[in-house]
């Protein structure tokens, strides 16, 4: 199974704000690169606080929609605190399934929004589990929590990265950009790649 990671950041290497309110920081050619990625995934996995920050449905661009590639776009949240009151009613009149992760969660509440339980303690758990649905690529969209532990076990293969020209600022807003001197370290086999264009 591969591994990639999407994601922005500002120029003073934010990746949310103190709110952690959504905001869109790229371009029409990020968005499309999204598209692609997300239309080459079996899988797409987010944290907790991210699926809270958007709890929309993510699937790729049905002009991109590939045949051969397994659908419907398995979504998975890694949560120690639960989704449950997020999940909105587009799960339920939709052919996707969300898959929640996480220790000691509300199962009954969960089910009840259409969303598939899972007991798991940490994402290179997750990643196991979605192979074992026979996912070979996951698309990890954030946030930073989640893929800084996923680069410490070295289970990213490859990271996407936007580097978007603005300032976000903030005290306690989450960072990404530090993440990249402990990538060298841990990331032995992680390629960086900032210009990589997907056809």
């Amino acid at each position: 199974m591969r591994v990639i990671s999407n994601t922005a950041v500002s120029l003073d290497g934010r990746i949310g704000t103190i709110g952690e309110h959504s905001f869109n920081v790229g371009t029409d050619e990020d968005r499309r690169r999204m598209g692609l990625l997300r239309a080459k995934a079996d899988a797409v996995l987010v944290g907790g606080r991210t699926f809270r920050v958007g709890p929309q449905l993510i699937a790729e661009p049905i002009e991109l929609r590939r045949p051969g590639v397994r659908r419907p776009l398995v979504n998975a949240v890694l949560t120690r605190a639960g989704v449950a009151s997020f999940i909105g009613d587009e799960w339920q009149h939709s052919d996707a399934v969300l898959h929640v992760f996480g220790p000691d969660l509300d199962r009954d509440a969960h089910e009840s929004r259409g969303a598939t339980v899972h007991s798991a303690e940490d994402p290179a758990a997750v990643l196991d589990a979605l192979e074992g649905m026979g996912c070979e690529l996951v698309l990890v969209e954030g946030g930073g929590d989640l893929i800084f532990q996923l680069v410490a076990k070295d289970r990213i293969d490859s990271v996407f990265l936007t580097l978007a020209p603005r300032i976000i600022g903030g005290v306690g807003s989450p960072f990404a950009i530090l993440l990249w001197p402990t990538w060298r370290g841990w990331g032995t086999n992680c390629s960086f790649d900032m210009t990589r264009k997907l056809e």
